[in-house]
């Protein structure tokens, strides 16, 4: 998002913080008070619909600013941010952040970050809506490593910290169906996951799988 020494001055403005897995970071509809810096771990956003069913819309990493847009506008959180691994952030209160937009130029940073987030998230809905469901599941597989993976011996490993039936809803799958697909792509050496982790052991063919409108289900 900024050069490492913007970074390292924004986020010595705050305090320091560690969360625990399952920690609660940031909760919809709360005041948005500060702005959070995450030096390390994996968190999930997630949010309530009007209608009270909760939904897991992405995974954020290390290097990013969270919960600025409800400071910006002062508006209350639109959504909850929950750590899925162990994390460390920096806690900049919102009166110190909006001095840092302009006292570390990082008014354009924030904005190519939200036309960032706004164009991925859109593309992906309109992917959702386009793709059967085969390549659904492949698509948000290779969205969330593309964003959060990290490099390791067998791929680029995620930190999930959601159920199978979490991961179904971010691609518009059902858990009976998303489970045989996913353990397709495991059985075909794509991908491996578990209950907290999930590695991508193919990229290139992730990618395929992620663009076949005419992948065969029949065969699962």
């Amino acid at each position: 998002m900024v050069s490492s020494g913007t970074w390292q001055e924004l986020v010595g403005r705050g305090r320091q913080a560690h969360y625990r897995r399952g920690a609660v970071l940031l909760g919809q509809g709360d005041r948005a008070e500060s702005v959070i810096a995450l030096s390390e771990g994996t968190v999930k956003v997630t949010q309530v619909t009007e209608v009270g069913a909760a939904l897991t819309l992405m995974l954020r990493g290390p290097g990013e600013v969270l919960g600025e847009m409800g400071v910006i506008l002062d508006r209350p959180r639109s959504a909850t941010l929950v750590a899925v691994s162990h994390c460390r952030a920096s806690v900049i209160a919102a009166r110190v952040f909006l001095e840092c937009l302009n006292q570390l130029d990082l008014v354009p940073a924030v904005y190519r970050l939200a036309v960032d987030r706004m164009r991925h998230t859109e593309q992906l809905r309109m992917d959702l809506v386009s793709l059967p469901p085969a390549a659904r599941i492949a698509r948000v597989v290779l969205h969330l490593a593309l964003e959060v993976g990290r490099p390791s011996r067998d791929g680029l490993s995620v930190e999930l910290g959601m159920p199978r039936e979490e991961l179904a809803a971010m691609a518009a799958v059902g858990r009976s169906s998303a489970v045989p697909l996913l353990r397709r792509l495991h059985e075909e050496g794509v991908l491996e996951l578990n209950r907290a982790r999930l590695t991508v052991r193919d990229i290139s063919r992730l990618e395929e799988a992620a663009c076949d409108p005419g992948l065969p289900e029949r065969e699962l």
